[in-house]
């Protein structure tokens, strides 16, 4: 089913103008609209079901923050937010609209997760022109999104809007359009920092290609309009966050320390290294589903592959064209600004195999137009053969996926009964109500608690915590996921970060300013998620001498807990008898 080619402009847009839904009949129109509609609807329905496995510890990795602008803390000066701004404020945001309930940050991201598949769609029929194509990798891109985790949303979300817009200012390069852009990449950078430099990479190419493709647009006064038009846009929206991190903890400050943090969580190697050992058939040895380090391997190397497979055919019909005394189209620059965009994040972020998914919706895009086949005029028996090879991929695609989602138990019919206790724990509040009940945890004894398992112990320490600290209290918390700490303590962080455990900040001046952070803190606790907290503070010499000196284990703790020695307790929790500071 062919929708008509892009360049006569018979795509439907995710939002029609009038004058195109006008060329439409109401049915055609109704049918489109049907589409987007239930591609949305779908995934919404996928992500609603897969939430049984989504609570877990980095699904939290903002609430923390939320957790502390809540409690009155103010960002640079009490705590240093690390690198996303908007994404804290709005997390904020929904936890105040909803009552501080998990359920606010989960409806946050299963939304942008579902208008990044719905516009990641759109981009599939633009690149394709066809409906078939662009429906069945969107069904394969919905199927990954539910086995993914969700804290991915904001790299889902960004970088298929940036094409769109991308696209959207090419077709009519103007200073409107160019702002616009501009506006994209600030909203990106305040999100996370490294996606506006990237979407911002991608805006720059899109200027260029406009002006090869299009001679109106080269006017030299036109084009510096639209250059400051879209720094103008870009960089007014960052101006009061920059003047809030530059009046408190320092501008050049904040810089060096996020591009170290930046750094130390870079990949380790040139991911297109993954391809040596490119194998299809590795997906379906053995006559099962392939296990989810297989399967992601695969995915990994598909999305390696599939933007430098169009960019090759794009190139291909742009000599084919100029040969024939043709220009290069419009649709072509299109083509290699999504492909450039996906490389550009795949070189960046894919520090490992399953971050294949952050460039998901591209992905799905790509592979539709490959499913579809060449658009330019190509022999028959080439157009069997592109034909052929892509549905191959794409059934060696299915099993994989396959894989990736029943590694995460959602093809057990178990998952099911599992919902329901999960939706209670995303609407209770406070949150530790539905995680730990109080009535539980208090009747634990030292001997159970000592033999408890190490996430059962987790969940009652935070109950004990929570309910013996009290307003104005922080606690100090460490560990390789530490995330979800503060949030179901309801109380913020002490020492102004989490990242004690990746040893952030652990040089000496930084490690003074946050012992001297600490020491004008109300900190009754210290807890660790994983190693005790005493290890994690190693690269911290001072720091871990001031917990030394003045915090004690807990007993049957392991390490993980420990109490401030100084303070005269209030009571005791429970059958376990610690000391209370409410």
């Amino acid at each position: 089913m062919r929708t008509g080619l892009y360049n006569e402009q018979l795509q439907m847009s995710v939002v029609e103008s009038p004058s195109l839904a006008g060329r439409r009949s109401a049915r055609e129109v109704r049918a489109h609209w049907a589409l987007y509609v239930g591609i949305g609807l779908l995934t919404w329905v996928a992500l609603l079901y897969a939430v049984v496995e989504q609570v877990f510890d980095t699904n939290f990795y903002v609430l923390w923050e939320a957790t502390a602008l809540l409690a009155g803390d103010r960002p640079y000066r009490d705590f240093y937010q690390m690198g996303w701004p908007l994404l804290t404020l709005l997390s904020t945001a929904m936890q105040w609209l909803v009552g501080y309930r998990l359920i606010g940050e989960f409806v946050l991201q299963w939304a942008f997760i579902s208008a990044s598949v719905v516009i990641g769609f759109h981009l599939a029929i633009r690149l394709s022109h066809s409906i078939w194509a662009a429906v069945t990798t969107t069904l394969v891109a919905i199927a990954v999104v539910a086995a993914t985790p969700t804290f991915q949303f904001p790299k889902l979300f960004f970088y298929p809007v940036a094409v769109w817009v991308a696209w959207w200012y090419m077709e009519a390069p103007g200073t409107r359009r160019a702002a616009v852009v501009g506006l994209v990449a600030a909203a990106a950078f305040l999100y996370r920092h490294d996606h506006g430099v990237y979407i911002g990479i991608g805006a720059l190419l899109a200027f260029l290609l406009t002006r090869a493709v299009n001679p109106a647009s080269r006017r030299w006064r036109s084009s510096a309009r639209e250059i400051v038009a879209f720094t103008v846009a870009a960089v007014v929206p960052l101006l009061p966050w920059a003047i809030l991190v530059a009046s408190n903890e320092g501008l050049i400050d904040y810089v060096q320390t996020r591009a170290a943090w930046g750094r130390s969580w870079s990949p380790d190697r040139f991911p297109y290294v993954a391809l040596r050992d490119f194998n299809p058939v590795s997906v379906v040895v053995g006559g099962a589903l392939p296990s989810r380090a297989a399967a992601e391997h695969w995915l990994l190397q598909l999305t390696l592959l599939l933007p430098v497979f169009v960019l090759v055919r794009a190139a291909i019909e742009a000599i084919s064209r100029r040969r024939n005394g043709e220009r290069v189209s419009l649709e072509i620059c299109q083509t290699v600004i999504a492909s450039a965009m996906a490389i550009i994040v795949g070189i960046r972020l894919f520090r490992e195999d399953g971050y294949f998914t952050v460039v998901l919706p591209l992905s799905a895009a790509l592979g539709a137009q490959l499913l579809a086949g060449p658009q330019h005029k190509a022999g028959g028996a080439w157009r069997i053969v592109q034909r052929a090879l892509a549905v191959i991929m794409l059934s060696l695609t299915a099993v994989a996926v396959a894989g990736y989602v029943n590694a995460w138990d959602l093809l057990k019919s178990s998952e099911i009964d599992e919902l329901g206790p999960t939706y209670r724990l995303l609407l209770t509040t406070p949150p530790i109500d539905a995680l730990e009940p109080a009535n539980k945890a208090r009747q634990v004894q030292r001997t159970e608690w000592s033999r408890s398992e190490a996430d059962e112990q987790q969940k009652i320490a935070l109950r004990y915590m929570h309910d013996c600290t009290r307003d104005g209290d922080r606690i100090f918390v460490t560990g390789s996921t530490p995330y979800q700490v503060g949030y179901y303590t309801q109380r913020p962080i002490a020492g102004g970060h989490v990242q004690w455990h990746h040893g952030w900040r652990s040089d000496p001046l930084h490690s003074r300013q946050s012992l001297a952070l600490l020491q004008t803190q109300s900190v009754p606790f210290a807890f660790s998620t994983h190693d005790p907290v005493l290890v994690d503070l190693e690269k911290y010499p001072d720091i871990r001498r001031y917990f030394k000196e003045n915090y004690v284990e807990v007993e049957g703790g392991r390490g993980l807990l420990l109490v401030d020695r100084r303070r005269q307790s209030t009571g005791q929790f429970g059958a376990l008898g610690f000391p209370c500071f409410r």
